[in-house]
């Protein structure tokens, strides 16, 4: 289902824009609770900010461009 979309391409109204950024929220949220996990079950791995900064990096931009190109092909 298309949502309607003003000419610039941005949502026309509050709910199409809340809907259109539930993936987005979605990645963050795993990215959230793994990160917690692996907190939990390996204290010392996360004390980094570098690694931290990284994980997030790996989550939010490497991940889903490789999803995106896995479902092209």
């Amino acid at each position: 289902i298309l949502a309607p979309v003003r000419g610039d391409g941005s949502p026309s109204g509050l709910r199409e824009a809340l809907a259109a950024g539930w993936p987005e929220l979605a990645v963050y949220l795993a990215a959230g609770v793994v990160y917690v996990a692996i907190g939990v079950a390996f204290p010392e791995f996360l004390f980094s900010w570098v690694v931290a900064a990284g994980y997030l990096l790996l989550w939010t931009v490497v991940l889903p461009a490789l999803v995106r190109r896995l479902r092209r092909a």
